[in-house]
């Protein structure tokens, strides 16, 4: 189990990258973002020239390439600026489709679903996560982009769980802190 300084560092450098990418995607061109967001496992340009300036750990090089199609995915064509909206945790916007203000008789991604991407373990849960990222993001391009990144590098849901259940049961929309737990 890592020290509680360690875990600050990890969880600083992954905020720290996830929003670089957020941004850095908002302001890309179009065709980097088109080519991103159908970029396979041998990346785009845009992921290279983004991992180059990070300077990713190689064992962690595919999730941080899921996490930037992902953005990739919920930063239009037209986008002037980031997806990221720090009040908008990512389990929440699974339960509201990203409208804040509805009211859920219905959540957007049902509890099966949830439950099943948060059952799924390596490339299956990577997979999982793309698809539903793919199904909000039709409807709404507005979410953390921290809560995001965790989603993809921790394999422990309880974060997505927690906001997920607190929107669905109308409870507050403030994130917590992030879980530093990764594989």
């Amino acid at each position: 189990m890592p020290d509680d300084k360690s875990a600050d560092r990890q969880e600083t450098s992954v905020a720290h990258d996830a929003l670089t990418i957020a941004e850095a995607l908002g302001a890309a061109s179009v065709k980097d973002r088109a080519e991103t967001r159908r970029m396979g496992p041998e990346g785009s340009a845009f992921f290279w020239r983004t991992a180059a300036r990070l300077n990713f750990a190689a064992a962690n090089e595919a999730k941080w390439l899921v996490y930037t199609r992902l953005c990739a995915l919920l930063t239009p064509s037209s986008a002037t600026g980031s997806f990221h909206d720090p009040y908008r945790p990512f389990g929440a916007v699974l339960a509201d489709g990203g409208d804040a203000t509805a009211r859920l008789d219905q959540p957007a991604v049902s509890e099966a679903r949830l439950a099943r991407l948060l059952a799924a373990r390596g490339d299956a849960r990577l997979s999982a996560l793309e698809r539903v990222v793919r199904s909000i993001a039709r409807d709404s391009r507005s979410m953390d982009a921290v809560s995001l990144a965790w989603a993809v590098i921790n394999p422990n849901g309880q974060e997505i769980a927690r906001a997920y259940y607190r929107r669905l049961d109308g409870g507050p929309l403030t994130l917590k802190k992030t879980p530093t737990e990764t594989e």
